[in-house]
């Protein structure tokens, strides 16, 4: 008496575990929250009385960060425009306009 499902068995059991582990990044791809990033830091401190709080750092250091205008250019930034000023100029007879540096 022989046996012909062997093969087939391992063969099915093969295929099967192919087709898991192909399906396995998509599930795990599709289970991952999207969330918000938060930077929270929390301390505690004490021997026999605790204190302990917690504080988003974004909102902590916010009033000491100086405006956007004051830092320096990155690499990638377009240099300033150049200077623009103009002079004109009336005699009494005839207009002119220049350029003035």
């Amino acid at each position: 008496m022989t046996n012909t499902a062997k093969p087939r068995s391992s063969w099915l059991r093969a295929a099967t575990v192919a087709l898991a582990f192909t399906a396995l990044p998509g599930a795990i791809v599709l289970a991952a929250p999207a969330g918000t990033a938060a930077a929270d830091v929390c301390a505690s401190a004490g021997r026999r009385i605790s204190v302990g709080g917690c504080v988003n750092i974004a909102d902590a250091v916010a009033p000491y960060v100086p405006p956007p205008t004051y830092y320096a250019p990155l690499p990638e930034d377009p240099p300033p425009p150049p200077p623009v000023s103009g002079c004109v100029g009336y005699n009494g007879r005839w207009v002119h306009a220049s350029g003035c540096n």
